[in-house]
């Protein structure tokens, strides 16, 4: 009796391991934007708006005054030397900070970077090389978990764009008018028709 209570124990948690993997499965994303049509991909960039902005845009602009007031804490960076310095040497956290560091390609120059508090992971600041704010994006969805998408806005307070990330190797980017701008997959980075039309070194 107790060998038959086990057995049926047993396939009743294979069963849901089963079920547990075609879940998973099922729920994958699979990009494809060389092979399908371009009705397909046009339907796949509205779906991609109507998940960011809804019926309707963001806040296009932020009037300066407001922007300041709101980030006043962080218009400069007092210790960009160290930041900046910690970037330049491929520093991934820096004390309380995370550090993302962007290059000139062709002079492999260190020309701004960003920082993402541990404890305020939803907005990262992008400073220039003397410690100025350029940039701010405010992340909103499930993050760190996917989907997720991020707002930045520029210096003035100004939508510079919206970038909708559904996995690690894959976002959409928009302009900060709502249009579509292109896709990044791993590499490679595709306009609305399909077509690869800038690479990167890393993602």
């Amino acid at each position: 009796m107790k060998k038959i209570i086990f057995c049926f124990i047993a396939l009743i948690l294979l069963a849901s391991v089963v079920r547990a993997e075609d879940l998973l499965f099922q729920g994958s994303i699979v990009f494809n934007w060389d092979e399908i049509t371009q009705e397909e991909r046009d339907e796949d960039i509205r779906q991609m708006q109507k998940n960011i902005f809804g019926e309707t845009l963001p806040e296009k602009k932020i009037k300066m005054e407001e922007f300041k007031v709101k980030y006043k804490d962080y218009l400069k960076d007092k210790d960009y030397k160290k930041h900046y310095m910690a970037a330049a040497a491929g520093y991934k956290e820096y004390k309380e900070y995370n550090i993302s560091a962007m290059y000139f390609k062709r002079m492999n120059s260190l020309y701004m970077y960003g920082l993402q508090k541990k404890d305020e992971p939803r907005t990262i600041y992008y400073y220039d090389a003397m410690g100025n704010l350029r940039y701010v994006d405010n992340i909103k969805g499930m993050y760190p978990d996917f989907p997720y998408f991020a707002e930045q806005y520029r210096r003035s307070g100004t939508l510079a764009g919206i970038s909708y990330f559904t996995s690690r190797e894959t976002q959409y980017i928009f302009k900060g008018n709502g249009d579509f701008k292109g896709v990044w997959n791993q590499h490679k980075f595709y306009n609305k028709k399909g077509k690869v039309i800038m690479q990167r070194s890393n993602y």
